[in-house]
């Protein structure tokens, strides 16, 4: 595919928004007859080439598309608020790790408390539009407004008993590969539930609800791990052991 990709959620409109034909045009100088690759966010993307340019408006006609299967697995994560830098961060990361959805968290000791949510989410959608079309990826995660932890304990269509984890500083925390075996072995997997604090972790009300909504407590490791650091490695492993072909 052409290396250069723009987002259009409508692929057979044959048009870009004025946005990206102000990005095609004005910022990589593209023209009449130039390829490019246009993506859905949906797992479509097409070949196509450029048919009228102008910065308010590009057309193109589409040669070719391919489809790139959805996840295996779903993956719900719910991070809670960190330092804007490193929730950007995470965002820009967690997208090109294949998260299905990702719900910003206001726990107790969020770090800072969420401020002027709208702007923020268009911020977060922005960051995990690029992160698509710079790394290829077809599926653009669905990003929630910032919400209380109890939202993302009800949100509907819960992941299985088993697919439902928390990283944790707990004695009590099983490995987190004992609970990936028990995840795999309870038949096939087709959604995962995950959580992960901010510094500091969660307190112990806010632990105690999520394992009465039925989350396990897992531990990643030794060592204490900053909270974008748990969160990339965890989704990382989630992404090699439930969504790259073995």
């Amino acid at each position: 595919m052409p290396g250069h990709r723009f987002y259009n959620p409508e692929l057979s409109s044959g048009k870009l928004s004025p946005e990206e034909s102000h990005h095609a045009v004005d910022v990589l100088r593209l023209r009449t007859g130039d390829s490019a690759a246009v993506f859905d966010g949906k797992g479509t993307e097409a070949r196509v080439r450029l048919t009228q340019v102008s910065s308010d408006e590009v057309a193109y006609q589409t040669l070719s598309t391919a489809r790139t299967p959805a996840p295996t697995c779903r993956i719900r994560f719910g991070q809670a608020l960190i330092k804007p830098v490193g929730m950007d961060l995470l965002i820009q990361k967690l997208t090109e790790l294949g998260v299905t959805e990702i719900w910003p968290i206001a726990s107790e000791r969020s770090v800072p408390k969420p401020s002027g949510e709208k702007r923020i989410s268009h911020r977060w959608d922005s960051i995990a539009l690029s992160a698509c079309k710079q790394s290829g990826q077809n599926w653009l995660p669905k990003i929630h407004e910032a919400a209380p932890l109890d939202t993302f304990l009800s949100a509907p269509d819960p992941a299985p008993a088993t697919g439902r984890i928390i990283g944790s500083l707990q004695p009590e925390a099983k490995p987190l590969p004992t609970l990936l075996a028990t995840a795999r072995e309870s038949g096939n997997l087709a959604a995962l539930d995950l959580l992960i604090g901010p510094e500091g972790d969660f307190t112990p009300a806010e632990i105690g609800r999520a394992r009465s909504a039925g989350f396990q407590p897992a531990s990643l490791g030794p060592l204490v791990l900053r909270s974008e650091t748990a969160s990339l490695f965890l989704a990382s492993v989630l992404h090699y052991e439930f969504n790259l072909p073995h």
